[in-house]
């Protein structure tokens, strides 16, 4: 364990004076070392963005500064279920944020009027770098586009589903349409999503650099 944390923190020196900060990638490997700095570093630098989004979501600043404690908690414990082939760490934070938010909402079951500007998460109160700033700002344009395209319907459906966490029946019941009717329209407003995104992907990938 030790030669593992003296490994570790030969890493973050290097990486740190390359970059002149310790990079998110890093601190993630150094809680999978059981390194609390890396955590204490990992959480000054994103608790912030985490705060903001547990807050918009919750609508409650007491319930979201407990369960930004919870979030950070699980990180590190939980620290082997971080995959970085599947993401980036703020990627990560963003999903685990979001998903413990609606978990602790709909337990609740006190339905919120949905905005989707207020979900997007403000990079602009976090210490992350350029690079992670952009890679947020362009996903959220990515979505906002998206959503754009969808007929009111699916939008509201999929806003229903995916920001507010609710079931098909609950939507159904929220929205005043037959169940049958609400999963068609997160259906095709799933697919009309896919295809936007990918074509907006593609379209990045041929824009010269």
């Amino acid at each position: 364990m030790m030669a593992m944390k003296e490994e570790h923190q030969n890493g973050l020196s290097t990486r740190s004076s390359e970059a002149g900060r310790v990079d998110d990638h890093a601190l993630m490997e150094g809680i999978a070392s059981r390194d609390p700095e890396s955590l204490k570093i990992l959480y000054d630098r994103h608790a912030p963005m985490v705060m903001a989004l547990c807050h918009r979501i919750l609508r409650d600043r007491h319930e979201a500064e407990d369960l930004l404690v919870d979030i950070f908690h699980e990180v590190w414990e939980k620290f082997d279920r971080y995959d970085p082939v599947r993401g980036n760490p703020v990627g990560y934070l963003v999903m685990l944020s979001r998903s413990r938010a609606i978990d602790r909402k709909r337990r609740r079951r006190q339905p919120v009027a949905l905005d989707l500007a207020s979900y997007d998460v403000d990079t602009k109160t976090t210490d992350v770098t350029p690079a992670s700033e952009s890679e947020l700002a362009e996903d959220r344009a990515s979505v906002k586009e998206a959503l754009g395209t969808l007929q009111p319907d699916q939008r509201r459906a999929i806003e229903c589903a995916y920001f507010d966490g609710l079931s098909q029946s609950e939507i159904a019941e929220r929205l005043g349409k037959p169940l049958g009717t609400i999963k068609t329209y997160i259906r095709q407003g799933l697919l009309r999503l896919r295809d936007v995104m990918s074509a907006r992907r593609a379209e990045s990938i041929r824009e010269p650099v």
